[in-house]
This record gives structure tokens, sequence and C-alpha cells, in this order.
């Protein structure tokens, strides 16, 4: 019986030293848990590949090439231009000297048409590109983030459970020890 309220008050003062303690703790886990909610909730994506520019939107054609080759064409047939009518060549000559001007013009067209076209397939090429990595962007950095946050909250709500249990334990020690004590000055009394 006196071992029993023995037990009892040793239930009791077990369960009072660190009570501060615990309810602190059980108040800023309550607390950490609440605010790491209300982040999970609040929580906003961004994409960090969003507004990224096109570095192939900018190329242009090399004139400088083209025109080089047009004026060393136009030399070349003003020569033979020169040296036929020297000699007294025929006017077909002149005829012919003329359509090869033209032909080496239009293979200078053709060439600045294959590099508009180069260049307009790698604009493409690189806005294709630009919107898969955006696309790729957008869902691995909301996936990444969302299980961060996910486990922040989880390690919050760790925390609370731990401190909800360990108030719970100390009540529990506390409504024992009175129990015990109750149990033993029953029996001391005669009750």
């Amino acid at each position: 019986m006196i071992g029993q309220l023995i037990g009892g008050a040793a239930s009791i003062a077990g369960s009072m030293i660190g009570g501060r303690r615990r309810r602190e703790e059980q108040k800023r886990a309550n607390a950490e848990f609440a605010a790491q909610k209300q982040a999970f909730q609040d929580f906003t994506f961004t994409n960090p590949f969003r507004g990224l520019e096109n570095v192939a939107e900018d190329l242009t054609i090399n004139q400088d090439a083209a025109q080089f080759q047009a004026q060393q064409t136009d030399a070349a047939l003003a020569q033979s231009l020169q040296a036929a009518t020297l000699t007294g060549g025929a006017p077909g000559g002149a005829q012919a000297i003329a359509q090869a001007a033209l032909r080496s013009k239009a293979g200078i067209s053709a060439d600045i048409a294959r590099q508009e076209q180069a260049n307009m397939a790698a604009r493409v090429n690189q806005q294709a590109k630009l919107q898969q990595l955006e696309a790729q962007g957008e869902e691995d950095i909301q996936s990444q983030q969302y299980l961060q946050q996910g486990e922040l909250l989880n390690m919050a709500s760790a925390r609370k459970v731990a401190a909800d249990q360990a108030r719970a334990t100390a009540t529990e020690q506390l409504v024992g020890g009175i129990g015990q004590m109750a149990q033993g000055a029953g029996g001391i009394f005669g009750l």
C-alpha cells in the first residue's frame, strides 16, 4: 500500500518533470506543421526554361561572298567580251558571254536561296527545341519542388506526432500515478 503511494507519487513526479518543455515542443511542432501545411497549399510552380530566346532567330546569309563572286564573274565576262570585240569575234560570242553571265548570277541566287532555307530550318529546329525544353522544364521543376515540399510536410508531421505522443505519455503517467496513489490511500484508510 505504501509502495503504491510511493509508486504513484513517482509516476506523478515523472509526468511533471519536463512537462513545460514537452508543451513548448508541442506548441513549436504544431506551429511548424501549420506553416508547412500552408506553404504546401500555397506553393507556386515556375519554369526556368520559359522565355528562352531562339538563338537561330537572327541568322543571316553571307551576301559578301555572293557579291564577291558576282563581281569576279562580271569582271571575267567583261574581259571575255572585250577580247571578243577586239579580235572581231562573232556576234554569237557576245550572246554566249551574256548567257554565261546569267547562269553565273542564277547560281549566286540559288546559293543565297539555299542559305536562306538553311537558316529557316535552323530557326524552326531551334524553336522546336526551346518548346520541348520549356515543357520538360515545367514538368521537372514541378515534380522536384512538389517532392521537396511534401518531404518538408512529412518531417513537420512526424515532429508534431512525436510531440503529441510525448504529451499523451506524460498525461497517462500523471493519471496512472494518481490512480496508484488513490489505491494506496484506499488500502491504508480501509476504503
